[in-house]
């Protein structure tokens, strides 16, 4: 998501709560990431493994630009894996019911992964996380905006499944970290223009982890090994990553707009 960038008098981004460290002030000019005419970024930092850093306009640009540009290339690479699943040219053969053990109920799903990101901005889960604080008056106020950033794991395919999650956490780069959420709150003094609506919002900074699961359940009926589950199918999971002092990473943006956001 492009966004048009501007600031119209410097600000300054005081952490009120554990988010402490030095930044360096960053006046947003004008540029072509609009996204409409009543709405701007006033400031912008991102948390990125327990670092917090003060983004000034090319660099919020570039980390755009890069971020889709990564998405883009992404796709392309899981819709080409996506296609020969389903043409069965990753399905699974094995065919080995004499290693199954009588009278018991043998999981052998596994997960095959593909390729592991460590860091992509979902902006489609981009969001408002405090509470829009408007200054109705005809001089710049200073406010504090108080939010909350809360993250978790997200799937294409449910793991609700104890085998499911199992395998998964055998093949993934980070191992059982996968499931854990993140949340937080913190507070920042900031000065709002006559007229306008001030507010945080955040956008979570994820690693990827996308591959192939098959998942293979043998139990006994009594006379034979009998295959009851037996799928095959592409996996495409993001997963939350704990940034500083708790909160998750991310980029944390204080917008400004003329009306109510939503």
């Amino acid at each position: 998501m492009k966004m048009k960038l501007k600031l119209k008098f410097p600000v300054i981004l005081s952490l009120v709560v554990a988010m402490v460290g030095g930044t360096s002030s960053a006046a947003f000019a004008e540029t072509e990431n609009t996204v409409s005419a009543e709405s701007n970024v006033s400031r912008a930092f991102v948390v990125e493994d327990g670092v917090k850093k003060e983004l000034n306009t090319e660099q919020y640009d570039l980390l755009i630009k890069e971020n889709e540009e990564k998405q883009q290339l992404l796709e392309a690479q899981k819709s080409i894996m996506t296609n020969r699943i389903n043409i069965g040219d990753l399905k699974s053969r094995s065919n080995d019911d004499d290693l199954i053990t009588p009278f018991a109920l043998i999981d052998r799903s596994r997960y095959v992964q593909a390729g592991f990101v460590p860091t992509v901005y979902r902006q489609n889960l981009a969001r408002r996380i405090s509470v829009p604080i408007y200054n109705s008056g005809t001089q710049t106020i200073t406010r504090t905006i108080s939010f909350a950033a809360s993250q978790s794991y997200t799937s294409n395919v449910s793991l609700s499944a104890s085998h499911t999650k199992k395998a998964f956490t055998a093949g993934v780069t980070v191992g059982a970290s996968w499931s854990n959420s993140y949340s937080n709150t913190d507070a920042i003094s900031q000065p709002i223009p006559p007229k306008k609506y001030s507010w945080m919002k955040y956008t979570p900074n994820m690693s990827n982890s996308f591959g192939t699961m098959y998942e293979e359940l043998w139990n006994f009926d009594g006379k034979t090994n009998v295959k009851i589950t037996d799928e095959t199918y592409f996996l495409d999971v993001y997963i939350a990553k704990k940034g500083n002092a708790g909160l998750p990473d991310g980029l944390y943006v204080v917008m400004e707009t003329d009306t109510v956001p939503n």
